[in-house]
């Protein structure tokens, strides 16, 4: 009897514990999809503002000059090259004068735009093209008169590596996340891994093989367009797995997957070991072999001892270090680590305003915390002092509850 009412606990505790597991991670989930569609929104709402100033400033053939193209590039430095066509599509002008043209008409139009060029009234944007090492998107506006209905076309090349980059510096970085964005002939038009720009989003990460995972992830994105979900898409290390959540965006008539990808850390070893905590952030603060290459900038011994930290401690959900700035600047497992952000950047109340009493009175604080990408944790600081000077700020996260 004793033995049944064991196992019964047993059952309990597992369902418990994994109930709270699945908690912490639907909320960082929902997180994930909710940024997903503000970054869309922000590159649809972006993309509108750079084609009404590209309306705004290029209304007649004379306007496609070095003076306008200087002052659209200064405000928008995605904007890599302005091509004039005649309604033959014949070449008739191009600022800088020294850009090439080959393939542009190819890329950038359909053969059903290009059969009836004089049918382009509104503006539209083409597929990717890709010229030595950079890749564009093509976005062309028909110059109506309504004298004739032949007409020139400009056709202007917007660096995505640029573009994309400004949206994911202001809206993406401080979250455990890389962008990638695809059209629908699976290009790459960006990609966070700035190797993978331009590739064809189906093909493995080292290689030109054929990945079937991408692949049926695409088919997914295709079929339903108009929803965005989570698929896990495992890697060949066993303690790695992918979680990809997406939108569809149409602008101008072209069609892009804003895909956003968070890489999970699954470490087994934590299974096995059960080291306090709290104890181990004190002890590593006041220990040479961190202080010793916090003071001599060795990031990669610092990041080796935060990972065996990290390891040694199975209910840590990242051990992070910031610097005297209030900023994190290293951190284990990197794909839970905010490395780059600021308390400055005011984006979590109670975290930032931690981070700031703890550096202003150098004194430790254990808190209750939202994450900023999603469920709540416990969070320690830890002041790291040499004769009470303060070299930086040790931070471990414990999902609330897990």
């Amino acid at each position: 009897m004793n033995r049944k009412k064991s196992c019964f606990l047993i059952i309990l505790v597992t369902i418990l514990i994994i109930g709270c597991t699945t908690k912490f991670d639907k909320a960082q989930r929902e997180k994930q999809e909710a940024i997903t569609l503000s970054v869309s929104e922000k590159i649809s709402t972006n993309l509108d503002e750079l084609i009404n100033i590209l309306l705004k400033t290029l209304q007649e053939p004379a306007d496609i000059n070095t003076q306008n193209f200087n002052l659209l590039s200064q405000g928008f430095p995605e904007i890599t090259a302005l091509f004039l066509y005649d309604n033959n599509l014949e070449l008739t002008g191009k600022v800088p004068s020294a850009v090439i043209d080959d393939d542009i008409i190819e890329n950038c139009l359909t053969h059903q735009n290009i059969k009836n060029i004089s049918s382009i009234t509104k503006p539209l944007i083409g597929h990717s093209l890709n010229k030595n090492t950079d890749v564009f998107i093509c976005i062309t506006i028909p110059f109506l008169s309504d004298k004739t209905e032949k007409r020139d076309i400009i056709i202007v090349l917007v660096n995505t590596e640029k573009f994309f980059s400004r949206i994911e510096d202001d809206y993406i970085t401080p979250y455990p996340y890389s962008l990638v964005v695809i059209n629908d002939e699976q290009d790459v038009v960006y990609d966070s891994d700035p190797m993978r720009i331009g590739r064809d989003f189906l093909t493995k990460k080292d290689s030109n093989d054929y990945d079937l995972a991408l692949g049926n992830l695409y088919n997914m994105m295709t079929e339903n367009a108009n929803d965005f979900f989570i698929t896990n898409i495992q890697e060949q290390e066993q303690t790695l797995k992918k979680i990809y959540t997406w939108n569809t965006i149409y602008p101008y008539g072209e069609t892009f997957y804003i895909t956003l990808v968070r890489n999970v850390s699954r470490n087994t070893s934590k299974k096995t070991k059960n080291i306090f905590l709290l104890s181990s952030l004190r002890s590593y603060a006041i220990q040479d072999t961190l202080i010793d290459p916090i003071i001599d900038d060795e990031p990669e011994q610092v990041r080796m001892l935060l990972r065996h930290i990290y390891d040694n401690n199975p209910e840590a959900y990242v051990i992070q270090l910031a610097d005297t700035t209030g900023t994190i600047i290293n951190g284990w497992p990197s794909c839970n680590s905010i490395v780059g952000y600021c308390n400055a950047q005011k984006r979590n109340k109670s975290f930032d305003n931690a981070l700031f009493e703890v550096i202003s009175t150098k004194k430790e604080i254990i808190t209750t915390s939202a994450l900023l990408e999603g469920g709540e944790g416990k969070v320690m600081f830890i002041p790291i002092l040499v004769h009470e000077e303060l070299y930086g700020v040790l931070i471990a996260i414990e999902p609330e509850g897990n």
